[in-house]
């Protein structure tokens, strides 16, 4: 799946695996993860697994009912945004460079009240990031 169709699920991956690395050394606790028991039986947290449960994409929809938060990081992975240096059994993560920029523009974004359904990436989409505040000196928004 590429960025470009990431969405709530994807986003909030993302932003947890950031906590993770500050406060963790990069050490996810799959208990906090959706895991598709079927697919995974070897990571199962136990909360059991039902199709609704599939990742939401932008715009909401579930386009695979068997798409898990792992296969949210697997996405992740290959766009560049972390790495998994830990195994599946003993699963850590860190943030690539990419990542470390896009996690900062998430973490502001959500700070200032957006929702991950509507996080998109200035910093990969080649575009200009707005700023919505006041430059006190110029009184400008910057």
């Amino acid at each position: 799946m590429k960025v470009k169709e990431f969405g709530k699920d994807h986003w909030s991956v993302l932003a947890y695996v950031e906590t993770c690395c500050v406060d963790n050394k990069g050490r996810v606790d799959v208990r906090r993860l959706r895991i598709n028991e079927y697919k995974r039986p070897i990571r199962s947290n136990g909360l059991g697994w039902n199709p609704k449960y599939g990742t939401r994409i932008k715009g909401g929809s579930i386009p695979d009912p068997s798409h898990d938060d792992w296969d949210c990081l697997e996405d992740l992975e290959q766009e560049e945004l972390l790495e998994l240096i830990g195994t599946m059994i003993n699963p850590v993560f860190k943030l690539t460079d990419r990542g470390l920029r896009v996690a900062s523009e998430l973490r502001e974004y959500k700070a200032k009240g957006g929702q991950f359904a509507a996080f998109e990436p200035a910093s990969l989409a080649g575009g200009v990031k707005t700023i919505h505040c006041m430059d006190t000196h110029s009184r400008r928004e910057r």
